[in-house]
C-alpha cells in the first residue's frame, strides 16, 4: 500500500480507455446543476417543515446547521437525504422538526447563496439516503475534440452504463481522508468527532471498493457476472445470487455485477462464488491490515453495484462545450460519467 493516496486515485481503469478530448468541468457552479429527486411526497400536513432549498457553493452540512440556527433547534432535528456538491448549483429538500413554542418566519433567513423555493409540511423528518436518484444538468467548457471521440464514447455510456466508481471528492481535498483513515485503522489513533469519523470509515470502504471495481474494468468482466456473483438489481439495494445465466439481464441493465463494501462478513454471501472471492481476497492483499480493522469495528458488509446505467441521458453541443443531462440513483457520482468522457486540460490539474 503507498500514502501517496492521490496518485494512486488516478491509476484507476477506465472502460472505454483513457479520453483523448479535455475540457473544464465546473468553471463556474452553473456549470454543475444539480436536482434532488424524492420518493416521498410531502404531504402540506405534520410536525416537520420541508424546506425546498437552492444553494450556490455551500457545503450541505453548513446549511442544515444554519437552519438549525435560525429555527432555534438542534442539529439533530434538521434532516437531508444526501450531500451535494459545494462547486455546483443544487436543489434539495431539508426537514426542520420544531414541535412546539414560536415557528421561524422563514422568509427572514439569510444566508449566502442560499434561497427557500418552496416551504410545506409532512409528518416525518427526511432520513440519509431516502431520496430516489439526482437529476443533472452539466456543461463542460473549452471542450476540445478534435476526432470526435464524444459521441462515440457517449453512445457506449447509453448503452453500457460507466464503472461506479465513488468520486475523487469522497476522498476528500488531495485525499486527506485516506490519510485519516490510515491513521486511525493502521496507527490506531482516535477520531472523537463521530462525523469525521463515520466519513473517514466510508472513505476507507469506498476505497477498498473502488479497488475491486478497477480490477473488474481491467480484467474486462465488469459487464458480466461470475457464476454464483451476488447480482444488483438495478435502482435498488436489492442483492441476490445469479444460480442461473442472467447474461442478458445484465445485458440489458435490469441487473449489474457487484464489489464488496468491506465489513464483517456473512459467509453465506459469497459461498455460491468463490472465484470471486478469492480474486476479491486477492486483489485486496495489499490492503488486509486495513481490511481487518474495518471487520472488527463490525462495520456491515455489503455488496454494491460496480456499474452505473446513466439514466436518460441526453446531450447537445455547443460552441466549444458540451452540455450534458442524466439521473443517477442516490450514492452514484456523476463525476465518474465525466471521467469517462474528458479530462481536464494539464493547465487545470
Amino acid at each position: 500500500m503507498t500514502n501517496d493516496w492521490s496518485r494512486q486515485l488516478a491509476t484507476q481503469a477506465y472502460a472505454y480507455g483513457v479520453p483523448s478530448v479535455t475540457a473544464r468541468i465546473k468553471e463556474t457552479p452553473e456549470d454543475f446543476l444539480v436536482t434532488e429527486i424524492m420518493e416521498v411526497v410531502p404531504s402540506g400536513e405534520g410536525e416537520h417543515t420541508w424546506l425546498w432549498v437552492k444553494k450556490r457553493r455551500q457545503n450541505t452540512e453548513q446549511v442544515a446547521r444554519a437552519l438549525a440556527k435560525f429555527a432555534d433547534v438542534k442539529p439533530r432535528d434538521i434532516g437531508f437525504s444526501g450531500m451535494k456538491d459545494f462547486q455546483a448549483v443544487t436543489q434539495q429538500w431539508f426537514s426542520v422538526w420544531k414541535p412546539k413554542g414560536a415557528q421561524p418566519d422563514w422568509a427572514a433567513f439569510e444566508m449566502p447563496g442560499v434561497s427557500l423555493q418552496k416551504i410545506t409540511k409532512h409528518s416525518k423528518k427526511i432520513k440519509r439516503g431516502t431520496h430516489k436518484a439526482n437529476y443533472f444538468d452539466i456543461r463542460l467548457s473549452n471542450l476540445d475534440d478534435k476526432h470526435g471521440e464524444c459521441t462515440d464514447r457517449l453512445a457506449l455510456i447509453q448503452k453500457n452504463g460507466v464503472p461506479n466508481y465513488f468520486g475523487a471528492q469522497r476522498f476528500g481535498r488531495q485525499c486527506d481522508n485516506m490519510r485519516q483513515a490510515e491513521a486511525l485503522l493502521l496507527e490506531g489513533k482516535k477520531i472523537n468527532n463521530r462525523n469525521l469519523r463515520s466519513l473517514v470509515l466510508s472513505a476507507a470502504r469506498s476505497w477498498l471498493f473502488n479497488q475491486v471495481v478497477s480490477k473488474r474494468v481491467e480484467s474486462g468482466s465488469w459487464q458480466r457476472l461470475y457464476p454464483g456473483e451476488p447480482a444488483n438489481l438495478d435502482g435498488s439495494n436489492s442483492v441476490f445470487n445469479a444460480v442461473s445465466d442472467e447474461s442478458q439481464r445484465v445485458a440489458s441493465m435490469d441487473i449489474h455485477p457487484t464489489a464488496p463494501l468491506v465489513g464483517r462478513e456473512d459467509k453465506s454471501v459469497m459461498e455460491a462464488c468463490e472465484e470471486l472471492r478469492q480474486l476479491e481476497n486477492h486483489w485486496l492483499g495489499d490492503y488486509q491490515a486495513m481490511i481487518s480493522a474495518l471487520k472488527n469495528l463490525g462495520l456491515e458488509y455489503r455488496r454494491r453495484a460496480l456499474r452505473s446505467k446513466v439514466v436518460d441521458l441526453t446531450w447537445d453541443f455547443e460552441q466549444m462545450a458540451l452540455r450534458l443531462r442524466f439521473s443517477l440513483p442516490r450514492g452514484q457520482f456523476a463525476t465518474s460519467v465525466i471521467r469517462e468522457l474528458v479530462t481536464e486540460p494539464e493547465s487545470d490539474l
